[in-house]
């Protein structure tokens, strides 16, 4: 039986998710505004550049940013929330 991505890179996805809440700055209350996000070019960028470590560590087919030939108005918002779900991290929009 194959091994879940999940359980066989536990601590890789964990400093993903890690990265992304560095790159996003969190509030004391774990939030982020959506509109700093978007006004931050360099941030959408950083989270961008993530997308082939995520690829190893994650299961992407059921994110829209990886899918070829989807249109994704904000591929960078899709991947913050499809890897907070997936690694069950505290992010409160």
């Amino acid at each position: 039986m194959r091994i879940k991505l999940s359980e066989k890179f536990q601590n890789e996805r964990e400093d993903i998710c890690n990265k992304l809440i560095n790159i996003l700055k969190l509030g004391e209350d774990n939030s982020f505004l959506l509109c700093d996000l978007e006004e931050d070019i360099e941030k959408q960028n950083r989270i961008l550049e993530l997308k082939n470590e995520i690829k190893k560590y994650f299961a992407c087919s059921t994110i829209s940013s990886f899918k070829p030939n989807f249109e994704c108005k904000r591929p960078y918002l899709n991947i913050i929330r499809s890897i907070s779900i997936k690694n069950a991290q505290k992010i409160i929009w």
